[in-house]
């Protein structure tokens, strides 16, 4: 597998990992300090636990690709997990988003494509 694809499967998984987490947390509620009692609730709510076992596979992909070229190579298209997750932001989970998250999005959509002709 070409190692594009690789680092595109890391950061798949780990937006969607994201999303898990953030899906998690909204059933734990708002934590106000860190406390046995809301550590046990996080880790032991179903999203919290998928997110975990989603961001290991993607962790997987990643030390693959980590194997395969330098890290100042692959390390700059982990700002494609930025992307996704802001997508899947929009689309799951209905955040709104202003112009300068967008732009911002451009932006950093703009850096991946100068580090892909490399």
């Amino acid at each position: 597998m070409h190692v594009i694809l690789i680092i595109l499967a890391a950061n798949i998984t780990a937006a969607i990992g994201q999303l898990l987490l953030k899906l998690g947390m909204v059933q734990v509620g708002q934590v106000d300090g860190i406390y046995l009692e809301k550590v046990i609730q996080m880790f032991t709510t179903p999203y919290v636990i998928a997110g975990l076992v989603v961001f290991g596979i993607s962790t997987m992909f990643w030390l693959t690709a980590l194997s395969r070229k330098d890290l100042s190579y692959v390390y700059p298209f982990f700002a494609i997990n930025m992307i996704l997750v802001f997508l899947l932001s929009v689309l799951v989970l209905h955040e709104q988003i202003g112009v300068s998250r967008i732009i911002g999005a451009g932006i950093i959509l703009l850096g991946i494509v100068v580090v892909a002709q490399t």
